[in-house]
């Protein structure tokens, strides 16, 4: 295993670091690569792909640089810089990189990506040098300033937040970028949510496991704002083949595709309105409303693609943002909202612990009501039963008319226990 890790300039800032742990390049003719991409099931990605595939928007990668030459990356990587040198960001010795731009755009000649048609614009620090705080606000005023409409930071640091670090992501901000970060994996930064995507306006993305629960390996706070899969994330390894990532890396990774969908989706949708999509569409998890551990919930592209979503006038990251006068998003015409995720609680739909509450409860009354037809039934046999006993009625006779009650008519013939004929009187002779 390989841990991405670059440390910071040599001052109290603290220690920047890459947030995934990429698992060991597979040999180029492993397979099944797809069915090793469980994530993409539990995202329903194959739906959202038949509404949306990121054409037409560019996702900036400030990392380690990006493998343009990967099969599974040919025509989808543009031609980058290098926040230190004269590079084009279009090599990646280290792997990071190239593994954060497959899960977001692998055309799927291997493997798939999130947002398979968009395209990646690398920004990388020069290769074998540590990453630092100054790359990281270089690269995000680069990754703009390159058209960028979604930024992804799979990096973090720890100690005094860094002014120019702030105000390069406020700098994005200010040109309707969507900014997604990665909170922090425990190992290497501690178990609280680092810088970037501690700053006012990310995106900060948490962790989350196979099945949907959150990754242990996850840092946490009251900055999350949505999870998504990041532990055994298959995608792009190094050396042109393929490997698992674990961190939230691959998790803002993954965010950072869905936004990339739903800006091809709706080209006209701002970035404030971007993000106030996948938090409203968000799959709640653990306690209701936002969380430190899931945010608003788990991240769930197809709903994010369709439902009814307000507009908003400013980054609900941001508090006081409300709707829009007279603006809705383009699938909610009509609509008005006051929305401030300080004070966001319930989306409107049942949570994963309402659903189950009530399915345990009709199971509760249909087993309720299946003891009860079977108890009148069998209350109504030992009745008849009961009756035919006092009347000396034989047990197959009362069988035959237990049959007769529930079938067709059954000929049995004149009853051997009727009284047995007579001599009947004569019409208009009175009986003796």
């Amino acid at each position: 295993m390989r841990v991405y890790v670059g440390a910071l300039r040599p001052v109290a800032a603290g220690l920047l670091a890459g947030l995934m742990v990429l698992g060991a390049a597979q040999p180029a003719g492993a397979a099944p690569r797809r069915a090793e991409q469980w994530y993409l099931d539990e995202l329903r990605i194959d739906r959202a792909h038949q509404i949306s595939t990121g054409r037409g928007v560019v996702v900036g990668l400030v990392d380690t640089g990006v493998d343009a030459g990967h099969p599974d990356l040919r025509g989808r990587v543009l031609r980058g810089a290098s926040t230190r040198d004269s590079g084009d960001g279009r090599r990646d010795p280290e792997g990071h990189g190239t593994h954060m731009a497959g899960i977001i755009a692998a055309n799927g000649a291997g493997v798939d990506g999130i947002a398979p048609d968009a395209r990646i614009l690398p920004i990388r620090k020069p290769p074998g040098t540590s990453f630092t705080v100054e790359d990281s606000a270089t690269g995000i005023r680069m990754a703009v300033d390159g058209g960028a409409k979604v930024i992804n930071l799979s990096y973090g640091s720890t100690g005094a937040v860094d002014e120019g670090e702030v105000a390069a992501v406020r700098y994005a901000l200010e040109r309707d970028v969507v900014v997604v970060a990665g909170a922090g994996n425990v190992r290497q930064l501690g178990p609280d949510i680092a810088a970037p995507a501690k700053f006012p306006g990310v995106i900060a993305v948490t962790g989350t496991s196979r099945g949907g629960g959150f990754w242990s390996g996850s840092a946490q706070g009251p900055e999350a704002v949505i999870a998504a899969p990041g532990d055994e994330v298959y995608n792009i390894g190094r050396d042109r083949g393929y490997g698992w990532g674990d961190g939230t890396s691959d998790s803002s990774a993954i965010v950072s595709g869905v936004a990339a969908l739903i800006r091809s989706k709706y080209p006209k949708l701002s970035a404030p309105d971007v993000i106030n999509r996948i938090i409203r569409t968000a799959r709640d998890a653990g306690p209701p409303g936002r969380d430190p551990r899931y945010g608003f919930g788990r991240i769930d592209p197809v709903a994010a693609l369709t439902a009814d979503v307000p507009s908003v006038s400013a980054n609900p990251l941001l508090g006081g943002a409300t709707a829009a006068p007279g603006a809705s998003s383009p699938a909610a015409a009509g609509e008005d909202d006051n929305f401030d995720v300080t004070e966001y609680g319930d989306r409107g739909g049942p949570t994963d612990q309402q659903v189950m509450v009530v399915g345990i409860g009709i199971a509760v009354a249909l087993v309720v009501l299946l003891a009860l037809v079977g108890f009148l039934i069998w209350n109504r046999r030992r009745h008849r039963r009961e009756l035919a006993r006092a009347g000396d009625v034989p047990d197959e006779v009362l069988d035959r008319m237990d049959a007769g009650a529930h079938g067709p008519p059954v000929r049995t013939g004149p009853s051997p226990y009727a009284p047995p004929p007579g001599p009947r009187n004569p019409p208009g002779r009175d009986r003796p």
